[in-house]
């Protein structure tokens, strides 16, 4: 099959979307199915990789790594690789390229709902966001009734489009690299350490975790928090970590190469996530990986995840509650131990191999 990934997003910008997009395409060229992604251009970069159709894009005022797509290209070279299979994994005007292709080469469409939408608008359009919504909500329907299916990473999210009517839906999780984020026999760090890793952004609450820590330091004075990442509240994150006198507990790492991650979740007890607004979280899932138990907050939609007592602790949105609870986990190593065990058995179904072969069975029944 020849298969078409559209998408609004694209190495070398880094996030989720853009990892998942490219380690599908790989496997899925592995399984002998070769694989376009059309993306938006990227100023100074050139791919390496083959069979990446870059479109017009222009800067992004808000975020400098992710240029803002205007999908208008020269369709010689999609007409050349005709595809048999068109996937989107954006709504919008992304989606309507999509629809507009798969419609062209009379190929089944395939949608992935990637991110949980009505969050991001209230945390980014909270004005107007009756109307913003409406929209958005109008556009998905259209979407998702051209498609055959929609793509739904995880139960939680399959779940909300049920509720709008949509039946077409089937849960394919998203997925890591074989082999790379590994759990390791003995810890190296002396101190009780905790590890995020993800954008610091109003939908992660990353002030909670400065919160968390304060009251964390009355009962383990010498504990460490990485936070791995950066983003538009990282000044708001430093301020608090001051005002609390956290400086010799929490380190925030800004921007880490990908390659660095495995080591600082193996080296850590346990990965901590105040976030509200999650589908299927790819730095969770290499957390689990690694065997790190991970603390996330009830109705966070993690629940497919992380299982109370099980690989993880979901706990209420109390700084006090989630520090005593960390604290009451850290004096227990049996415990530690045997949730750490359970984390890592529980992440093999998320290998990229896995969930590739189960696109293609879905990209198969379609045709």
């Amino acid at each position: 099959m020849r298969i078409l990934f559209v998408t609004a997003t694209y190495a070398p910008s880094i996030n989720g979307v853009a990892y998942q997009v490219q380690i599908l395409k790989r496997a899925i060229e592995k399984l002998g199915h070769p694989v376009m992604v059309l993306a938006p251009s990227f100023p100074g970069y050139l791919d390496a990789e083959k069979s990446v159709v870059r479109y017009l894009s222009f800067p992004n005022p808000f975020a400098k790594s992710h240029p803002i797509g205007i999908p208008l290209l020269n369709q010689k070279t999609v007409a050349k690789f005709s595809p048999q299979i068109v996937h989107t994994h954006h709504p919008l005007i992304v989606g309507k390229l999509a629809t507009l292709l798969a419609a062209k080469y009379h190929a089944p469409l395939f949608f992935t709902a990637h991110t949980n939408y009505q969050q991001y608008l209230y945390h980014y359009f909270p004005y107007g966001l009756e109307y913003t919504s409406k929209i958005l909500s109008t556009d998905i329907k259209t979407l998702v009734q051209k498609c055959h299916t929609i793509i739904c990473p995880s139960p939680e999210t399959q779940k909300r489009f049920i509720k709008l009517g949509l039946q077409n839906t089937q849960v394919i999780p998203n997925c890591i690299e074989d082999g790379i984020f590994t759990p390791v026999s003995q810890k190296k760090t002396s101190y009780p350490t905790l590890v995020f890793t993800g954008r610091i952004e109003k939908e992660k609450n990353p002030l909670m975790l400065i919160k968390i820590s304060r009251h964390l330091k009355t009962l383990i004075h010498n504990f460490r928090l990485y936070i791995a990442g950066t983003g538009n509240m990282l000044q708001q994150v430093s301020s608090l970590i001051n005002k609390y006198h956290l400086q010799e507990n929490i380190l925030v790492l800004g921007d880490t190469p990908r390659l660095l991650l495995p080591r600082l979740y193996q080296d850590a007890n346990l990965f901590i996530t105040a976030s509200t607004s999650e589908v299927m979280p790819l730095s969770v899932i290499e957390a689990l990986s690694c065997g790190l138990p991970v603390v996330a907050l009830k109705n966070a939609n993690l629940e497919s995840l992380v299982t109370h007592d099980r690989n993880g602790l979901i706990l209420p949105a109390s700084p006090k509650i989630i520090a005593t609870q960390i604290w009451n986990l850290l004096q227990n190593p049996q415990k530690l131990s045997t949730m750490s065990k359970n984390a890592a058995a529980d992440s093999k179904r998320f290998v990229v191999t896995k969930v590739a072969a189960q696109l293609i069975s879905l990209y198969s029944s379609a045709i």
